[in-house]
């Protein structure tokens, strides 16, 4: 029943590894989401100032259109390490349950 203590424990140390990760992913993520939201409130005070008028807004949207797609792309890559950081967060979660299962059950039943 050894080999069960053995793999609970490298489970609850994978685990830890996958929560300690996706953590410093998640961090990452928000201070990019946070550069995305300033970049995006620039360009709508440019596109505001040129929306003015139907006949300035061409202008507008010449000046801010590879920045928006710049942020759109942004988006997208927060977006997807998002996803990624809660799938590392709840396999993490689940790794430990699971190691601290085969060290509770796999222990030596004393026999009566």
């Amino acid at each position: 029943m050894k080999r069960y203590k053995i793999i609970g424990i490298a489970l609850i140390v994978v685990g830890a590894v996958m929560l300690f990760f996706s953590e410093n992913i998640a961090g990452k993520v928000a201070a990019g989401q946070s550069r995305i939201n300033s970049a995006q409130g620039q360009v709508n005070s440019t596109n505001s100032l040129f929306n003015s008028s139907r006949y300035t807004k061409p202008f507008g949207q010449a000046f801010t259109g590879g920045a928006q797609n710049q942020i759109d792309q942004g988006q997208q890559q927060v977006d997807f390490y998002g996803n990624v950081a809660n799938t590392m967060r709840f396999g993490g979660i689940a790794l430990i349950l699971i190691g601290i299962g085969f060290i509770y059950f796999g222990r030596k039943k004393k026999s009566s």
